[in-house]
């Protein structure tokens, strides 16, 4: 329930918002590491670069399973509070109450 109102935010500190940021950094160092690998001639890049797509996908992995516990949005809370959406309340109902009590 908690993933239908997710809105990343670059100052929250929760766990899935921390871990998104990790995409760039990991791709970046893998294929350092597997050019480093392909220049000492320990591994040829042609071969190693399958190690990409691997990384990514357990980036996804961790980002989908860090929890939102703590998360703050840049929105706040979904409209209607924790429970979704509220329908709204019919015009002048609010009055007859009163008028009535």
């Amino acid at each position: 329930m908690a993933d239908e109102y997710y809105e990343r935010s670059r100052w929250c500190g929760c766990g899935r918002c921390r871990t998104r940021g990790l995409m760039g950094p990991v791709i970046l160092v893998t294929i350092g590491v597997l050019l480093l690998l392909n220049e000492f001639h320990l591994a040829r890049f042609h071969y190693t670069w399958p190690l990409i797509l691997i990384v990514i996908g357990v980036v996804k992995v961790l980002v989908a399973s860090a929890s939102v516990e703590g998360h703050r949005g840049l929105l706040g809370s979904p409209p209607g509070g924790p429970g979704g959406p509220q329908a709204p309340s019919a015009p002048g109902s609010n009055q007859s109450q009163v008028g009535n009590a």
